[in-house]
């Protein structure tokens, strides 16, 4: 064995973002044992070898800096030039993906290769794809890395012929076992573990309530045609709409976004919603109901900027009132000083969910002419509308 081998396993190490004591654990020795591989003290038992390369996905050989290393390196740079390839290229795909599949990194190569055949000439060749769906049975037989499943699941399913989508979403999709948030939810739960079950069936529950009533622009609109002021105003009342009914309000016509309640754990909603909805209200000429938006949506982000760092906002409905968002106000550079909100973790960290940018929002609604800010235009002028820019201006 030679000296290598210590750096190799470092190098590796840190590229999965492992700690000394996280790789231990997966092999089932010491923590000091890493150390001192890495240090040159020792080196590892012949037996740990295969245990040690499927940990990082490469091959013993790999681990001695031998050719297989240099081999994969060369392998993703082939994978990465993909994007590139056209139609006089197609034998050379072939064999690319044929090799691929007898590498150590199989499963990585083979994601890799989805990714960049999206944007190549060649994703809807027939003997490309049927080559690839070789690959893929491989793939999905063997990978056990559920981001990478999930996310190479995306990128295929974009690729296959219409005649094998069906078969491939039925056997291989699925939309919960493949989140986090979901798994931890059951684990937490099959062990008992009901104070971090509660915390992680919030964070589920909060995530896809958001995701609801976000929704993608595609799902709302066609998205290949431009934005009209009806396609906005549609999708800005039905969003709005789904949060009233969750939170059990009402709106009113001083308070059309917040129902005069305090900020709650869709703040970050009701204020991309409520500024999108006053433009579209300004173009379709309904200049005092946009005034009513705007003046409601710029006293709620003076009420958040009021609140007192760590507090928790809740729902305002009885049915909801579990969900919680942490408030920090932090510095967050060409941002200035904005609002973030945070879930509360098992172990008591945070992890943050939304932004709320005072400035961000100042500049496009005071200055931005692309999109649905340039619909702004024929009130930018006014009093009442440089006041309320005014306000919004001291919360940077």
């Amino acid at each position: 064995m030679t000296m290598k081998i210590g750096d190799i396993i470092r190098t590796l190490r840190l590229q999965q973002k492992w700690t000394q004591e996280q790789l231990a654990d997966r092999l089932g020795v010491s923590y000091q044992s890493v150390s001192r591989w890495e240090n040159h003290i020792t080196y590892p038992d012949i037996e740990l070898l295969p245990a040690l390369a499927r940990c990082f996905s490469v091959s013993v050989d790999a681990l001695f800096g031998g050719e297989d290393a240099e081999k994969v390196k060369e392998l993703k740079e082939a994978v990465h030039a993909v994007v590139e390839m056209a139609e006089e290229d197609r034998d050379r795909l072939l064999d690319l993906i044929r090799v691929c599949r007898r590498e150590e990194q199989s499963n990585a190569l083979f994601a890799d290769i989805c990714e960049a055949l999206r944007y190549s000439p060649l994703c809807n060749n027939a003997e490309v794809l049927s080559e690839l769906r070789k690959s893929a049975e491989l793939f999905f037989e063997t990978c056990t890395d559920i981001a990478l499943r999930s996310q190479t699941l995306v990128y295929y399913a974009s690729l296959e012929e219409e005649s094998h989508i069906n078969a491939l979403l039925e056997r291989y999709s699925s939309e919960q076992t493949t989140s986090k948030d979901y798994l931890l939810k059951e684990r937490y739960l099959f062990r008992d573990e009901f104070d971090h079950f509660d915390i992680a069936r919030q964070r589920y529950f909060h995530k896809y309530l958001c995701q609801l009533i976000d929704g993608e622009i595609s799902l709302w609109r066609n998205s290949a045609t431009p934005m009209t002021t009806e396609d906005s105003l549609y999708e800005n009342r039905a969003k709005l709409a789904l949060i009233h009914n969750l939170c059990e309000e009402a709106p009113t016509a001083l308070h059309p976004i917040t129902c005069g309640n305090t900020p709650d754990v869709f703040i970050s909603q009701r204020i991309y919603i409520g500024l999108r909805q006053a433009c579209a209200l300004t173009a379709n000429n309904e200049i005092e109901s946009a005034y009513a938006v705007l003046d409601d949506v710029i006293s709620l982000l003076e009420a958040i900027w009021k609140v007192a760092d760590g507090t928790e906002l809740h729902c305002s409905s009885p049915s909801l009132n579990t969900l919680k968002a942490i408030v920090h106000k932090k510095p967050m550079g060409k941002l200035g000083t904005a609002i973030t909100l945070s879930y509360r973790t098992e172990n008591g960290d945070e992890e943050e969910f939304a932004v709320i940018a005072p400035k961000a929002e100042f500049d496009c609604l005071a200055n931005a002419d692309y999109a649905r800010w340039g619909w702004l235009a024929p009130i930018r002028g006014e009093k009442r509308f440089i006041d309320l820019m005014e306000r919004l201006n001291t919360l940077q």
